[in-house]
């Protein structure tokens, strides 16, 4: 395989373009973006599903006492 197949060199380094460099901020601020959504989407979801458990759990330790 020659050089320009695919095949880098060692100690070869790759400039982006600023195009590029652009491209790949946008889509690394995406992919926060979306993580942080998810993580938001969990964190609601525990509460919604534990939250009433939680108060369930404390009102009735409060009544055995």
């Amino acid at each position: 395989m020659d050089v320009g197949e695919g095949k880098i060199e060692d100690g070869v380094s790759i400039e982006l373009t600023d195009a590029q460099k652009k491209a790949r901020r946008k889509r690394n601020i995406a992919i926060a973006a979306c993580l942080i959504g998810l993580v938001g989407i969990f964190y609601v979801a525990t509460i919604v599903k534990i939250g009433p458990a939680m108060m369930r759990a404390q009102q009735t330790q409060g009544q055995n006492r």
